[in-house]
């Protein structure tokens, strides 16, 4: 499982541009913040990912606490909330598109390789409007589970980081038969 944390590898190759999700539709430049996960050793970044998939799980609300990894290739999210309250406060948000040019990666901190972090103010080339941000995560793979503050404390505290739990909860994606992906631990060959 990843979850995000200290992927060591290869330098990655710079992609041409990057995506940053938000609830916020009406970004026109990107001032660096400091990051709630990697702040306190990079300082104030803008933070992007060249997968839509990892950026479309910022819009469904940063601000709120939240988990995201990967269980063998296969993305998700467990948010801790009711989830009628989250489908009537559902209010999209636009995925940004922005270029490279500043931007570096380290695999060892953050989201490790999907992560890119740039000091400088950085003006989005376009933006993908959604109208949804539960359906902008499901529509790019990202496995949505909405569950009980609970169910998330027991996800946090488990020793194969929710895996078992997760494998017999009701997704988002299950619920709509929409880009369904069955959570498994990973294998070594």
């Amino acid at each position: 499982m990843e979850k995000f944390e200290g992927r060591k590898q290869m330098e990655l190759e710079k992609p041409p541009f990057l995506y940053h999700g938000s609830p916020n539709r009406n970004i026109q430049g990107f001032e660096p913040r400091t990051s709630s996960g990697t702040g306190e050793k990079l300082g104030t970044q803008v933070y992007a990912s060249q997968d839509m998939a990892v950026a479309s799980i910022f819009l469904l609300n940063p601000e709120r606490t939240w988990s995201a990894g990967k269980f063998n290739d296969v993305l998700f999210a467990v948010i801790p909330i009711n989830r009628d309250e989250f489908i009537k406060n559902d209010k999209g948000g636009c995925i940004y598109v922005l270029p490279s040019d500043h931007f570096e990666s380290d695999p060892k901190h953050g989201m490790g390789e999907y992560e890119w972090h740039s000091p400088q103010k950085v003006k989005p080339i376009k933006k993908m409007q959604f109208s949804s941000a539960l359906d902008a995560a499901i529509q790019n793979g990202v496995q949505v589970y909405l569950v009980d503050k609970e169910t998330f404390q027991r996800i946090e505290k488990s020793k194969d980081h929710g895996l078992l739990i997760l494998q017999k909860l009701e997704s988002e994606n299950q619920r709509r038969g929409i880009n369904i992906k069955s959570l498994h631990a990973t294998t070594n060959s």
